[in-house]
């Protein structure tokens, strides 16, 4: 399509001065472009591209120096001191049809000539007039810079009074007054509270995602005191567990996953230690400024120890952890791309804004202008997340040892210990070789057991078929192999070693012997100085052990090296290949390898031979399990392994980017400086800070994100919070706080717990609490007639929302109810779903129907949906049946209890309430039906799977 006129007269002046340029404007210069080209552009082009014009064409001005530097829609197109590289000159000298300027007449030859020799010398250009006209708004789309301030989320955040409400004895808690307020407005009324029950399984969920006990139950039921839910949710924000589930929630925003995604899908190994480390935050309450400094840049923050160094690197994995495609060949691309990620991750998480839009254009509804993008683009530009090759590796760094003396004395006792146990059992070995026994020798040797270097068959390199099998005894490991006497020549192995040190070794073959076997099997051996094919007839014994012969002694390099291959040629009946030994020629001597029994000496007959030596065996036992007790316990009070991390750091070229115009990474615009977004920043401050040499601006970011004057961070946040405990945030809209998303409900709410919040060291434990103790939270979920006729989308929070349980919750009930997960231990706690490997390419089954969010995006608000395919999994899907009889299981190992008894326990553990009348009588019958047996394991699975599949077990009141 030909490009406007406009444009491209855009484009002639657009080049006249570049950005790129740094040279000086001489008095010869500016006097050539008064004279030579300020004329030719008044003429040709201002009636288009000037402030007077009807209206602007391109996005570009160029009646002042300042308009074609920061250039319109397509960029610079003059490359100062490179006119041959100028789109100007290309477009002036109609070498292009699509490019003609100007498009009604070619200038003259000496007027295109002038603009060439302008060009060259560098463009110089007088015009100094400010581009006024730019940035007072974010773009011909958007509103003004003013304007977007007055928007809701922009504006500084308020302290707003408590209201007045007519009912004074509803409330407990101030954030309870803005709710009634609200209500009172409609003429309505707050749901009654929620009966104990239900309200303690909601604490328990909500904290947890972990049911309550029908021990805690009947506790919580007993407890008539005041303050019994508040110890309840002390006790909760004091378990692990509680870091477990709100760490998930913000794995969700995270984009946590344990594998890059897409073609090669290559794993994260190390992606769990930045998943610990959320979770270790919120169970110890860190304050979430320094939480979002740490996780925006981590790496650059001071610290007072190694551990929390390890800390703050560990929390730059929020940057690392992205979907990114790592083998796409346009590194520069690749490199935007992750920009571009790290930017819309920051920008959703942290701010609640969708800043995508302005890769391209200044965001069509917000005041982002595309200036803005890349001043925050410059910044994660100035950050490397990922070592290029062919296949771009994602960067790992070294987390320091902060255990280093304490593993240094560890590591020298082990060894200490690793000594005396190879002594001791090389002394026991011995011993065994060296005493009479009336036992039968082994089928098997195990190769563990022998001396010297050994190497099994499951280890060598197999060419050809070969069978496996265990017919004949006396041969090492797990098997032997033989060539079915069948293909001769075409098979042969090849036996690999690693020799720790270089010197003479006897080389020994296994096999086992038989009438079918061949008698010139080929047996070569490569040494240092070359090699030796060796015979050796199968049909007779091996003399050593039983089990190997010696191929004779051979000189070998320290290395890893093929040092012996047997092979089928030039034979006719059965090749057996079982293992090789080396045996170190220095030992030889001294080794139990020969299998020879002392003889008596002075008159010791042998039955006291026997008996001493068998008393010396023993003693050498105890010997040998004291010490190998010694190091398991030495192995367990082993301080944690030192490892890596994904992390980024410092781009050694940091420094201020281009804009690039309508986000082609080749086609670039004006340099900006690096900064923040205007909209956000307190009026009279600069959005764009001062920033160190050398430096990318994460760490200036880290502390405007994490401002009290920052409007966007803790109303974010607060309405995440609220939004894990009512179903919805206070903003429905979670990651987007801008034009296109919801309008707050409860303004004046959200701003006094924002407010609240930061005065109170930005806790989220006492957050919570705070929202828990209120009577909004322990609402029932009852909705009123009334009030859904003036507000059917609960907008008002006359109720709690009736909730969905996630996946995680739902798989860990069953879990904790059939006795593999404790919340009171750390009994199998790794088996929780946040600790499950996350496969961008394959979310598991349950994950899949139940809604888990996609793990390549900020995901504060989870899809509920309500299929069929749910409640056919529940009914069918093969965990689900064997955590049902499981959980059967152990309720049928409670002693004591009559059917009855265990159905009110069985309801307890899995719906956290009594079964009701009807309930009880169907169960019973149900039972009755099956048979006399009360523990019949078959009829307790069916009703516990039942309740599993029930509406009541996976949704929360």
């Amino acid at each position: 399509m030909k490009q406007s006129i406009y444009v491209i007269c855009a484009l002639i002046v657009a080049g006249l001065v570049s950005i790129d340029s740094r040279a000086e404007d001489t008095a010869e210069g500016l006097a050539f472009f008064e004279k030579k080209i300020r004329p030719v552009l008044a003429q040709n082009c201002y009636k288009c591209h000037s402030a007077k014009a009807k209206k602007l064409k391109a996005e570009l001005y160029l009646d002042r120096k300042a308009g074609w530097v920061h250039g319109g829609e397509n960029g610079p197109v003059v490359m100062p001191g490179k006119p041959s590289q100028s789109q100007l000159l290309t477009a002036i000298r109609y070498k292009d049809n699509d490019l003609r300027m100007p498009p009604n007449k070619k200038l003259p030859k000496r007027a295109i000539d002038d603009i060439e020799k302008w060009i060259a010398m560098g463009a110089p250009d007088p015009r100094d007039e400010p581009l006024n006209v730019a940035r007072q708004t974010s773009g011909p789309k958007s509103k003004s810079l003013v304007e977007g301030r007055k928007f809701w989320a922009y504006r500084p955040l308020a302290n707003p009074k408590p209201p007045v409400v007519n009912d004074k004895t509803w409330p407990v808690d101030t954030l309870d007054r803005f709710i009634l307020a609200k209500l009172e407005e409609k003429q309505l009324k707050p749901s009654p509270p929620a009966d104990k029950a239900t309200l303690l399984r909601r604490a328990h969920f909500d904290l947890t995602g972990l049911p309550p006990t029908p021990a805690q139950i009947d506790a919580f039921l007993a407890d008539d005191s005041p303050d019994a839910l508040a110890l309840v949710v002390d006790e909760l924000l004091d378990s692990p567990r509680y870091g477990e589930r709100w760490g998930r929630h913000w794995l969700d925003i995270a984009r946590y996953a344990d594998t890059t995604g897409g073609g090669r899908n290559i794993k994260y190994a190390n992606a769990f230690r930045y998943r610990d480390y959320v979770i270790e935050s919120y169970n110890g309450d860190k304050p979430f400024n320094r939480f979002a400094q740490e996780q925006i840049a981590g790496d650059l923050l001071s610290s007072a120890s190694d551990e929390e160094h390890n800390e703050n690197l560990t929390g730059t994995g929020f940057l690392a952890l992205g979907a990114h495609n790592y083998e796409l060949q346009d590194k520069a691309l690749l490199r935007m791309e992750v920009v571009d990620e790290q930017i819309i991750a920051v920008g959703r998480t942290f701010l609640g804004t969708i800043m995508a839009c302005a890769r391209c254009h200044d965001h069509p509804t917000d005041p982002i202008p595309i200036e803005e993008y890349y001043s925050f683009a410059g910044i994660f530009r100035g950050t490397s997340s990922f070592v290029t090759a062919n296949v771009a590796n994602f960067i790992e760094r070294d987390l320091r040892d902060e255990f280093a003396e304490v593993r240094n004395k560890h590591d020298h006792e082990m060894k200490k210990l690793g000594k005396e146990l190879k002594e001791a059992e090389g002394k026991l070995k011995a011993m065994e070789n060296e005493t009479p026994s009336s036992k039968p020798n082994p089928k098997s040797l195990d190769p563990k057991k022998l001396e010297g270097i050994v190497v099994d068959d499951d280890a060598a390199i197999i060419v050809g078929e070969w069978i496996s099998s265990t017919h004949q005894a006396g041969y090492v490991g797990k098997r032997y192999l033989h060539d079915a006497a069948i293909r001769k020549g075409k098979k042969s192995i090849t036996f690999p070693a690693v020799i720790l040190k270089s010197g003479r070794y006897e080389v020994q073959f296994s096999y086992t012997m038989g009438a079918n076997r061949a008698k010139k099997v080929p047996v070569t051996i490569y040494h240092d100085v070359g090699e030796e094919t060796v015979f050796v007839d199968q049909t007779k014994r091996p003399p050593i052990l039983g089990a190997f012969v010696s191929l004779g002694d051979f000189h070998f390099e320290k290395g890893k090296w093929d040092i012996v291959k047997i092979s089928t040629g030039a034979t006719a009946q059965h090749v057996i290949v079982d293992a090789i030994r080396l045996l170190p020629k220095a030992n030889q001597k001294a080794s139990p390898a020969l299998a020879k029994i002392d003889e008596p000496k002075g008159g010791e007959d042998k039955k006291a031979l026997a008996d001493r030596k068998k008393a010396e065996m023993k003693e050498m036992e105890i010997l040998v399990g004291a010490l190998k007790k010694k190091i398991n316990a030495e192995k367990k009070s082993a301080p944690p392994a030192v490892g890596k991390v994904m992390s980024i750091r410092e781009h050694e070229e940091a420094g201020d980017w281009r804009v690039h115009v309508r986000g082609g990474i080749r086609n670039l615009g004006p340099y900006v400086k690096r900064g923040f977004l205007a909209v956000a920043t307190p009026d009279g401050q600069s959005p764009q800070p001062t920033i160190p040499k050398g430096a990318s601006g994460r760490l200036q970011l880290s502390e405007w994100v994490t401002s009290p004057e920052n409007p966007l961070v803790a109303r974010v946040y607060v309405n995440r919070v609220w939004r894990h405990l009512f179903g919805r945030g206070i903003v429905r809209s979670t990651d987007n706080f801008g034009e296109t998303g919801d309008r707050p409900t409860h303004p004046e709410l959200l701003d006094h717990l924002a407010g609240q919040f930061m005065a109170e060291g930005w806790s989220s434990k006492k957050l919570i609490r705070q929202i828990m103790l209120s009577k909004a939270y322990q609402m029932g979920s009852v909705e009123d007639p009334v009030a859904f006729t003036k507000d059917s989308e609960n907008d008002l929070f006359s109720h709690q929302n009736r909730r969905r349980l996630e996946v995680e919750a739902i798989r860990d009930s069953m879990l904790m109810a059939s006795g593999k997960i404790s919340p009171a231990s750390d009994k199998g706690i790794k088996q929780r779903s946040v600790f499950e490997n996350l496969d961008r390419n394959s979310i598991p089954d349950m994950f899949d129907v139940f809604d888990f969010p996609n793990p390549n995006l900020v995901s504060g608000n989870r899809n509920t949906s309500t299929v069929p395919t749910q409640a056919l999994f529940m009914m069918n899907n093969g965990f689900v049946l064997n955590e049902a009889k499981a959980t059967a299981s152990r309720i049928l190992a409670e002693k004591g209890l009559d059917d009855a008894q265990r159905l009110s326990f069985a309801y307890k553990t899995c719906l956290g309430r009594e079964p009701r009348d009807r309930e009880k009588s169907l169960a019973l019958a149900y039972l009755k039906k099956h048979g006399e047996k009360s523990d019949n394991l078959e009829a307790w699975s069916g009703i516990i799977h039942g309740l599993y599949a029930c509406l009541d077990f996976r949704y929360l009141n």
